[in-house]
């Protein structure tokens, strides 16, 4: 099994271990009640793992990995929450900051990577915006 793998397991299992054994706060509970789910669990996995094989085609050290993926959780954590039903950010508002939290992280991807490895990152990122856009889109008829 790959580090990587090894790793979002583990974090998983910790995850879980460490929710049961706390309680929320009442922000806490809020805050989750105003998320919005656009994946199921199931599709979530498959993105990680379609992600996952992306990264390893950068062959990146562990101590590049690390980094890389430190910066790509701190902004698609953002990204992710820009929707949130508490925010009552508009459309365009949400499109504004995403836009900009998406050139923040690609700023510093661009220092930290090659560009060999940059052309990788972006065009898997792209990917990932594609599939959210068509989740949102179907996600908005819905409604």
């Amino acid at each position: 099994m790959s580090p990587l793998k090894s790793f979002l397991i583990l974090s998983l299992i910790l995850v879980t271990i460490n929710g049961f054994s706390q309680q929320k706060t009442q922000k806490q509970k809020e805050r989750e009640k105003n998320k919005v789910e656009l994946y199921t669990p199931e599709e979530k996995d498959n993105l990680q793992e379609f992600y996952a094989e992306e990264v390893d085609k950068m062959k990146l050290s562990e101590e590049e990995r690390d980094e890389y993926y430190n910066i790509l959780l701190f902004y698609t954590h953002s990204m992710s929450r820009l929707d949130d039903k508490d925010k009552n950010y508009t459309q365009t508002e949400i499109l504004d900051k995403f836009n900009t939290l998406h050139f923040k992280m690609n700023e510093k991807m661009k220092v930290v990577l090659t560009p060999e490895q940059y052309v990788i990152h972006l065009e898997t990122f792209n990917k990932i915006i594609y599939s959210v856009s068509r989740k949102t889109s179907l996600f908005n008829q819905k409604k």
